[in-house]
């Protein structure tokens, strides 16, 4: 057995025994830089079951590894479009100083593309065996399928399962202020976030209430206000469209008082409009990725969901407080139901007075 037949059933070894892509990439870059004869080679992988394009590399700087993966973007969807994906060669990129040509070669799983292996080729170099390399690309091809459809439902159980508590949280009778906590305590796990917040609008929609906040700045945030039309938050929910920011210093829209009144430096964060039918509640956000990394488009995904539930608990609460104000209190005295002394926190004390009445 030859050494590249060896290798090409080492990678068959790696790719039955990973369940993500990372940890794929990171196993199998090395020995195809070795089978392919190459300094520098990487992965690009596209594929509709992943919220983002993946882009891992081995060899390269960073700034060359950077320009490569705006260059693959392009040359995926040319070669993606053809009936027959071929290689392509890219010459030399010297600007980022790189002497040797790109050669990208497709990697089709059925009737898709998945992505691209893209590695230098030295001039002179010796050439992979064309059998060898089909049966590369065909093992690289299914693996990355595969583990697409694996990070799939991954995310989706994920979704669920957080949708689900957090929905169950929400039905349950217990204060606006409790509900919230538990949310957002939910919505930091499911994003691997360091704190996260709801805003509230006032009646006359100009200010932002910070109702519930958890996290390190909770002691100093909870009931500040701010101006319903400064930084990210406001310019969200006016915009009623939802973002991940990694950068928040350097947006433009950035309200650094409240970073400064607090003392929490916000790296990055994900901002939501909090809407209820189409009356205007709030903004939920949730800042800081732990380990200094960037939030992800599938982790937004997650709270979008989570985001109308809050919103809708949040304006079932205000029409509960409105009516207890104008009846329930009226009728009832200021702390409970006749004959119950439980506070007036939930619909079940009115239920127990209809029920007396009848």
């Amino acid at each position: 057995m030859s050494n590249n037949e060896e290798q090409l059933m080492e990678l068959a070894e790696i790719a039955v025994g990973t369940q993500n892509l990372d940890e794929f990439a990171q196993l199998v870059l090395p020995i195809i830089a070795d089978m392919m004869h190459s300094d520098s080679v990487f992965l690009y992988i596209v594929d509709s079951r992943l919220p983002f394009r993946h882009f891992f590399q081995r060899g390269f700087q960073p700034e060359a590894a950077s320009e490569i993966e705006k260059l693959c973007a392009g040359q995926f969807d040319q070669v993606s479009s053809q009936d027959s994906p071929s290689p392509v060669s890219v010459s030399a990129l010297e600007a980022l100083g790189m002497a040797a040509d790109l050669v990208l070669y497709p990697l089709p799983a059925g009737e898709t593309c998945v992505g691209l292996i893209g590695l230098t080729m030295q001039e002179g170099a010796a050439w992979t065996p064309p059998a060898l390399s089909e049966r590369l690309l065909s093992l690289m091809a299914n693996t990355v399928s595969r583990l697409a459809e694996h990070m799939k439902s991954d995310q989706e159980l994920i979704h669920l399962n957080t949708y689900l508590t957090v929905s169950s949280m929400l039905a349950q009778s217990l204060s606006l202020h409790e509900l919230l906590e538990a949310a957002l305590y939910c919505s930091m796990e499911a994003v691997s976030a360091e704190a996260a917040s709801v805003l509230l609008l006032d009646d006359e929609k100009k200010n932002f209430l910070f109702y519930q906040v958890e996290g390190p700045a909770k002691p100093v945030l909870m009931t500040t206000t701010l101006p319903a039309d400064k930084g990210i938050a406001g310019s969200v929910l006016q915009a009623q469209q939802s973002e991940v920011i990694n950068d928040v210093p350097n947006d433009p829209r950035y309200y650094g008082k409240i970073d400064s009144e607090s003392g929490f430096q916000t790296r990055n964060m994900i901002v939501i409009p909090l809407v209820a039918g189409e009356e205007q509640v709030g903004v939920l956000e949730v800042l800081n990725k732990v380990d200094g990394d960037s939030f992800k488009e599938d982790e937004h995904s997650i709270l979008l969901s989570i985001a109308e539930e809050i919103a809708f608990a949040i304006r079932n609460a205000k029409v509960f407080e409105y009516l207890a104000n104008t009846y329930c209190r009226q009728r009832q005295g200021l702390g409970s139901c006749k004959g119950c002394s439980r506070p007036l926190g939930s619909w079940t004390p009115c239920v127990k007075y209809r029920e007396a009445s009848i």
